[in-house]
């Protein structure tokens, strides 16, 4: 009986394997692509905070105008 339990982990051994290298490489293609969409998201998220602080000043400018006039 145990030795019908080893043969069939040793048969099952490499399939196993191979799908445990799989999940390793899929992870690291993840964890690498979240990486790169994060720093896109962050370079993204900085450009719209300039726009927004450029709008912002113009408007504060024009209020200054407006009040002084």
């Amino acid at each position: 009986m145990k030795n019908q339990w080893v043969d069939l982990f040793f048969s099952w051994l490499p399939f196993l394997s191979l799908i445990a290298i799989w999940f390793a490489f899929s992870k690291r293609m993840n964890v690498t692509k979240m990486s790169t969409d994060l720093h896109q998201h962050y370079e993204r998220q900085i450009a719209e905070t300039q726009r927004m602080n450029t709008l912002l000043e113009r408007i504060a400018v024009s209020l200054e105008k407006r009040a002084a006039g």
